[in-house]
């Protein structure tokens, strides 16, 4: 994760503080049909605090995991219709493991995420499994772009209240921040709308 990502997320947290959403995925199960290339994943999440079932298909288990993050947040969160993967590598990090026993290296994984404007976010995660790497840094990005959303709109509310206010100083200043989420979130109907009322 960048810099400019990892900003963005203290930003986030501090303008949405207890609405900042976690996503974990606690266990998962997968059917792969090797011969079709297509697979089939139910997973069980902690959506903030709440227990959350998703399911999905795709030609991977990764694949299958953006799907069901997609077809159960998007309703709500509809930036993540427009993100696309640009880039998936795994690789096992051999540094440091005594005698490269494979069995006690970790795993890391590099997810790539394209926003609408075809600005790419990168997202990594280490642990002990393949899958379980994969499946932290698909997480890690779902999880960026709802907040991004979440965090875009939540500005707006904000601004228009010191609009009414007549507080151009802080207008000023909420107008500047949000000019930053933006570029860290994805088009939305819901996004599109408040960028044409600024």
């Amino acid at each position: 994760m960048s810099e400019d990502q990892s900003q963005m997320i203290t930003t986030m947290k501090e303008i949405l503080q207890d609405d900042y959403m976690t996503l974990t995925v606690r266990q998962y199960t997968v059917t792969e049909d090797l011969e079709r290339g297509t697979c089939k994943l139910s997973c069980e999440l902690l959506q903030s605090d709440e227990k959350v079932v998703v399911e999905g298909d795709g030609v991977g288990m990764i694949d299958a995991l953006f799907n069901a993050l997609r077809t159960t947040l998007a309703e709500q969160y509809p930036s993540l219709n427009t993100i696309e993967f640009s880039a998936f590598e795994i690789k096992g990090l051999m540094d440091g493991v005594e005698d490269h026993i494979s069995s006690k290296a970790e795993a890391e994984a590099t997810v790539g995420i394209l926003n609408s404007e075809e600005r790419e976010f990168i997202f990594k995660a280490t642990a002990p499994s393949v899958s379980h790497a994969g499946i932290m840094a698909t997480a890690q990005a779902a999880e960026y772009f709802v907040n991004s959303e979440k965090t875009f709109v939540r500005l707006n509310e904000i601004l228009e209240h010191y609009r009414s206010e007549n507080r151009a100083e802080l207008v000023q200043k909420y107008t500047t921040l949000m000019s930053e989420v933006v570029k860290n979130t994805s088009y939305s109907e819901v996004v599109e709308r408040i960028r044409n009322q600024m």
